[in-house]
């Protein structure tokens, strides 16, 4: 006789291997579930792993060959490595994200995070920046590293919050600058009337008007092109970028005058830097303050490099003595000295 269960009528034995089935099957179920949870949270791990917290966005003006666009670079390699990936960086060299102008505006409203950005450009929001601009400030590229490095010129750093709307953090630079014309001429005399490409900036304006010259400000990535149509008649500019530019291809002469130094601040959106843990900025100071470092030591070791490569190629060079700037000197000093206070100083300290 076979056995029946009393509530389901079913054969005692059908139930029974039903019932062994339900609980395979329930456990199979289970394993599953269990398996596709552990792969959920790896595959959770695995994405934060490898997405950072935040990007650090960072503009330049320069190309990608520069150094300042490869120590950005490498001041990221080194912040994602110390952060175990936790913070990154995105370089935007060759004027990506807009003119130095157009940058500053995104960092002061946190749409852009940093800006390695020449001073001069800076000078037009933070005129007290005018003084590491003055004509004839420095002897030679060692005694610019020497300015920059000095505690006069950092303290410049605290104006930039209420001015600036950004945290400085410190300098790098160019070489010194010199002129460079499309014509042959001899000296600065001949460039009265003549229209040189400056950086936007009010400190370079005067001191060509001095000269007798017509200041033309042009952005940077504009630069070959301007020089190459006439639209200006010479630009103002270190060795360095005339060489890689290949702004000698352009030029017939370069009067070799020395007569401004050209640093470049890395700046960070207030806005956004206050965000940051007080270990980040710390980190970043840091990293920042070697890159920083490298840029100014290796521009004092190829500065005069540039000259000979120039030199080389049968580049038309003339060296032009500083005094009969003389007067100049005086003119600009006396117009920028109540907005930039610390011209007297840095002078001062470059005479030593």
């Amino acid at each position: 006789m076979i056995k029946t269960d009393v509530l389901s009528g079913w054969p005692a034995r059908r139930l029974s291997i039903a019932a062994k089935r339900g609980n395979k099957m329930l456990k199979m179920l289970k394993c599953l579930f269990t398996s596709m949870g552990l792969l959920s949270a790896l595959g959770a791990g695995l994405a934060s792993a490898q997405q950072p917290d935040h990007t650090i966005r960072i503009g330049l003006v320069v190309p990608p060959t520069h150094q300042w666009t490869l120590s950005a670079q490498k001041f990221g390699e080194e912040l994602k490595t110390a952060t175990n990936g936790r913070l990154a960086v995105a370089v935007f060299p060759s004027s990506q994200l807009g003119s130095e102008a157009q940058m500053i505006q995104q960092i002061q409203s946190g749409a852009l995070d940093m800006g390695w950005l020449t001073t001069a450009e800076l000078s037009n929001r933070v005129p007290e920046l005018a003084a590491l601009h003055a004509p004839f400030l420095v002897k030679d590229i060692s005694q610019a590293r020497m300015v920059l490095e000095s505690p006069i010129a950092k303290k410049i750093f605290e104006r930039f919050p209420e001015q600036l709307g950004a945290v400085g953090l410190g300098y790098g630079m160019t070489g010194l600058r010199q002129i460079l014309t499309r014509d042959e001429v001899s000296g600065p005399a001949d460039i009265a009337g003549k229209k040189i490409r400056v950086i936007p900036s009010a400190p370079a304006r005067d001191f060509y008007e001095l000269v007798g010259a017509a200041p033309t400000p042009i952005p940077f990535a504009a630069v070959y092109d301007a020089f190459a149509n006439g639209q200006v008649d010479g630009i103002d500019m270190d060795f360095e970028a005339t060489f890689y530019n290949k702004y000698y291809q352009l030029a017939k002469t370069m009067l070799v005058t020395n007569h401004v130094m050209a640093p470049m601040a890395v700046v960070y959106s207030e806005r956004l830097w206050v965000e940051l843990p007080t270990g980040d900025q710390e980190l970043i100071h840091t990293l920042l303050d070697k890159q920083l470092k490298l840029i100014r030591d290796q521009l004092v070791a190829n500065e005069a490099s540039f000259r000979t490569r120039l030199a080389d190629l049968g580049f038309s060079m003339k060296d032009v003595p500083r005094e009969p700037f003389a007067e100049i000197v005086k003119a600009w000093d006396a117009k920028w000295e109540t907005r930039a206070p610390d011209i007297r100083r840095l002078r001062e300290f470059t005479a030593k």
